[in-house]
């Protein structure tokens, strides 16, 4: 699921979020193309047949954002990095600017 605490992680003020409806792109990278469309089939097909509580259809649960909904786009390259980097303070590595909408002023954080 894309975006899933992806910022605050076990931070978030509000961890335990009720809700009814789920987006979800499901991709796969295998080391064949073959392979990649098997992962994908099976994926959707368990995902149209998914159970879950308070089911009322056995028709399916999907709606797809694409058309069709399974698709190639190539290959994909695998990058890695792996760098270490001693640092007395590891934000300053990163630091933020912020600047106001029309001013132009940038803002430092001290």
């Amino acid at each position: 699921m894309y975006g899933k605490d992806g910022v605050m992680a076990e931070l978030e003020p509000t961890p335990q979020i009720s809700t009814h409806e789920v987006g979800l792109v499901i991709e796969a990278v295998a080391e064949t193309q073959e392979l990649a469309n098997t992962i994908c089939a099976f994926a959707r097909s368990a995902m149209l047949r998914y159970g879950y509580q308070g089911r009322l259809s056995t028709a399916g649960n999907l709606a797809f954002p694409y058309s069709p909904s399974d698709f190639k786009v190539g290959e994909v390259y695998e990058f890695s990095v792996y760098h270490l980097v001693e640092a007395d303070d590891p934000a300053g590595l990163f630091p933020v600017e912020v600047m106001e909408r029309g001013r132009g002023i940038p803002w430092r954080k001290p």
